[in-house]
């Protein structure tokens, strides 16, 4: 990668990592519906002119269904479990197990796509990678009822994004990746309006937590998800996946530094453990995919995002829910 690629690379990596030390402040102070709909709604601002700009919502009225089965797996449904779930474990655990997502999209390929190989290094990956949500869980949690129920409702968001994925490559792929992703924020800030509303508290919320949220919506959402998309342009979708190995340590750095978590020998190993796993059982589809779009492109053409990480994370049209290339998208 070139020194611009680099920066942006760097910029999207700590933005959408950050993403859970923000949530965690936000839900101290506010409701997740209420933090939900906050950041889809500032998401949106940022993103819908800019892809009016850009001409990005071309060809959404012709698919409007995969749009919002992907909005509900990608953002509504993912953002709302992070929010609720930080309210009962730590925002470096959440981190760590959103990036189970490359191993979800792994499993959910094979299964469902005929053409996906099982071979040897990619069920090696599955079983490290899970192998270290395990280790995650025994050596952290000891069986506490709260953070369990927090842990797998982390792990079904990261399977929201690896469902997302599948059902982007198979309806979305031609449609602009900027556009299904502001298309997602207004769908998601819709459908956690009247939640949101009902959830208000009575007493204006400090100064603290609405800053948590402003900054999710603007720039851990709006922001990332732009600067996600300069980078696949700049770098190719391969360079850009990698996002989602660095984003759950630096939630961990953050969480540890910032917010005072524990620093445990079960987050260290499932971090490792997760993100090799992932490693493994994803290595070789992005950059083929690169491979075959470049093949094709005219010379000088710029590549274009193939869908909107979650994300925050992501990431998914990685981040997150904007986004990456399928089962590319940094969770977040």
């Amino acid at each position: 990668m070139n020194r611009k690629a680099w920066v942006l690379f760097a910029a999207t990596s700590v933005i959408w990592g950050s993403s859970f030390l923000f949530i965690r402040v936000a839900v101290t102070h506010l409701p997740p519906s209420v933090v939900v709909f906050g950041r889809c709604v500032l998401g949106a601002a940022f993103l819908v002119p800019l892809a009016v700009r850009k001409h990005a919502l071309a060809g959404l009225r012709r698919a409007v269904l995969p749009v919002a089965a992907v909005a509900c797996l990608d953002m509504a449904l993912p953002t709302f479990l992070t929010a609720w779930v930080e309210e009962r474990v730590s925002s470096s655990v959440a981190g760590i197990l959103t990036a189970t997502d490359p191993l979800f999209t792994a499993v959910l390929a094979l299964w469902l796509i005929r053409a996906e190989a099982v071979g040897r290094k990619r069920f090696t990956g599955l079983i490290v990678g899970f192998a270290g949500v395990v280790a995650l869980l025994g050596l952290d949690f000891h069986g506490r009822p709260g953070e369990l129920a927090g842990a797998g409702a982390v792990l079904l968001a990261a399977a929201g994004f690896a469902g997302a994925a599948l059902v982007y490559r198979r309806w979305l792929a031609g449609v602009p990746a900027l556009g299904v992703t502001a298309a997602m924020t207004v769908l998601s800030g819709a459908v956690f309006a009247g939640p949101a509303a009902a959830a208000l508290p009575r007493q204006v919320p400090s100064l603290v937590g609405v800053l948590a949220l402003v900054v999710l919506g603007i720039v851990n959402t709006g922001l990332a998800y732009w600067l996600f998309y300069l980078l696949i342009d700049e770098a190719g979708a391969a360079s850009a996946a990698v996002i989602t190995y660095v984003m759950p340590v630096v939630a961990l750095a953050l969480g540890v530094a910032v917010l005072g978590e524990s620093l445990t020998a079960g987050a260290v190993a499932g971090l490792v453990l997760i993100a090799l796993g992932a490693r493994l059982a994803t290595s070789g589809r992005a950059a083929a995919s690169d491979a075959s779009q470049d093949a094709r492109r005219p010379a000088g053409a710029s590549r274009r995002a193939g869908r909107p990480p979650g994300e925050d994370g992501p990431p998914a049209p990685v981040h997150a829910a904007g986004h990456r290339r399928i089962g590319e998208r940094p969770p977040g």
